[in-house]
């Protein structure tokens, strides 16, 4: 290597240690509290995190401005245990924010076929007619194993009769739960989803806050029959879209991703 060469190289890692590596740590900071952000925007973390600022602002003015040794000794105890406290409190954020990272990484994209898609989108169209609660989540990139093993195990065809005979009878053990549908068979029936305690959501019955709670913490997508009004909603990434048509439906299980589009549109 000619003493030029290595003269070009010396620039280009001078170069990179002076301007490259700010650039890409403010980048990837950026990146990394962005995706924070909008993991916990409209959930209770986001007034956990109020609650953290105002601590750290208390601590900075405690060292550097009033100079209180007592109450500095405890914020900065505080601070030591500060990692733990955040693995508890933001658990499920934490669970939500990996999954979806793993999902984008390793997760296969399951496109429903045009003849489940049909049988679905019937089975809801009755429940809804008849004003029958019901309640199917279609599993996307991450998955719904440990949700599909509360309830009873399946893995059978999809069609319209076994679905209603799932939810039409209401004294059926599996009425009340949800229907997990993957990779083409449904998979589960009478399924618990975790409830959502989102603060921003109006009053909801216990099946739409479960869907709700399933499209926090996963991207699977979830239709819900309302038993009191026949009204067909579905949940998918934290959003709730309540009185959905049957056409819209079709189109939003077969096009998961354009979920948001569509629900700008209504």
């Amino acid at each position: 290597m000619s003493h030029f060469e290595r003269f070009k190289i010396a620039i280009l890692f001078n170069i990179y240690n002076k301007y490259i590596v700010g650039i890409l740590d403010v980048l990837i900071l950026t990146i990394v509290f962005y995706g924070i952000i909008i993991v916990i925007k409209g959930t209770r973390a986001i007034q956990i995190v109020v609650g953290i600022l105002f601590i750290l602002g208390l601590t900075i003015i405690a060292r550097d401005v009033l100079h209180l040794k007592a109450v500095l000794w405890l914020l900065e105890n505080f601070w030591f245990a500060a990692v733990i406290i955040f693995a508890v409190v933001f658990q499920t954020e934490i669970r939500n924010l990996l999954a979806q990272i793993g999902g984008h990484i390793w997760g296969i994209k399951i496109k429903v076929k045009d003849s489940h898609l049909v049988e679905i989108v019937e089975t809801v169209k009755d429940l809804s007619a008849s004003m029958t609660g019901g309640l199917i989540s279609i599993e996307n990139e991450i998955g719904l194993k440990n949700f599909s093993e509360t309830g009873v195990s399946l893995n059978a065809d999809i069609s319209k009769e076994l679905l209603l005979s799932i939810f039409k009878s209401k004294s059926a053990p599996l009425h009340d739960g949800a229907v997990i549908i993957f990779n083409g068979k449904i998979s589960a029936a009478g399924c618990v989803l975790p409830l959502s305690h989102s603060p921003n959501i109006k009053i909801l019955g216990t099946r739409h806050r479960a869907a709700l709670g399933l499209s926090e913490v996963t991207d699977a997508l979830t239709i819900i029959v309302s038993e009191e009004t026949g009204q067909i909603s579905v949940s998918y990434k934290g959003k709730l879209d309540e009185n959905i048509s049957i056409g819209k439906l079709g189109e939003l299980i077969n096009n998961v991703k354009h979920y948001e589009v569509f629900h700008q549109d209504d």
